[in-house]
C-alpha cells in the first residue's frame, strides 16, 4: 500500500485544500509511532520509515483506514471542527488500540531475559 493511496483515500472521503506536503508529515508521524510499536514489541530489523508520494508503508492494506483516518482527524482538527474531529480520532484510536493489541499477540517477545536468582 502506498502513501499515494491513502492520501487519495484521505481525499475521498473528506475533500480538503490542505498541501499534499503537510499530509505527508502526518503520515510520517504515524509511520513513526507504528514504527516505535514494531520495535519496542518484537521486530528489531525494521528500517525506519520514509514517507514520499510512492512509498509503502509499513502496515498493508487491511489498515488503509486507519491511515487515512489519522489523516482526516487532522483535517478535521485543522478546520476547527471539533464534533468531526471528536469522530474521526475516536474511529482513528480505535483501529490503531486494535492494531497495537494484535501485534502484541502475534508478536511476543522472542525471549524474555531472566534474571534474580
Amino acid at each position: 500500500m502506498t502513501v499515494q493511496s491513502i492520501i487519495s483515500l484521505m481525499d475521498t472521503i473528506r475533500p480538503n485544500i490542505i498541501a499534499e506536503e503537510t499530509k505527508l508529515d502526518w503520515l510520517y508521524t504515524l509511520e513513526k509511532k507504528i514504527h516505535e510499536h514494531m520495535t519496542r514489541y518484537g521486530e528489531t530489523d525494521i528500517d525506519e520509515p520514509t514517507v514520499s508520494k510512492d512509498s509503502h508503508l509499513l502496515l498493508d492494506k487491511e489498515y488503509a483506514y486507519m491511515y487515512a483516518y489519522y489523516g482526516i482527524s487532522m483535517i478535521d482538527l485543522g478546520n476547527q471542527d471539533i464534533a468531526m474531529y471528536n469522530n474521526s480520532s475516536t474511529f482513528f484510536n480505535d483501529m490503531f488500540e486494535n492494531w497495537q493489541k494484535r501485534w502484541r499477540r502475534e508478536n511476543l517477545p522472542k525471549s524474555v531475559s531472566g534474571g534474580g536468582n
